[in-house]
């Protein structure tokens, strides 16, 4: 197996989930009052979209870095 084809998607991926780990953090919406979309709060559908996120970046994950050999 040769690793250093791996090394550069290593970084990406990483990077990937640092991305949805500070989207995690609702830094923008402090001291605001939730707004209701469909009459659900807002924050509702932003962790609606990082859970779609997170399962799009992991399927991607589980496809490209476990080939089979």
């Amino acid at each position: 197996m040769d690793n250093t084809i791996k090394k550069p998607k290593i970084g990406l991926w990483l990077a990937g989930w640092l991305v949805v780990i500070l989207l995690g953090v609702d830094f923008y919406n402090w001291g605001e009052p939730p707004r209701l979309i469909l009459g659900l709060p807002d924050w509702v559908w932003f962790d609606l979209g990082l859970i779609l996120l997170t399962s799009l970046i992991f399927g991607l994950l589980s496809q490209h870095q476990w080939e089979d050999e």
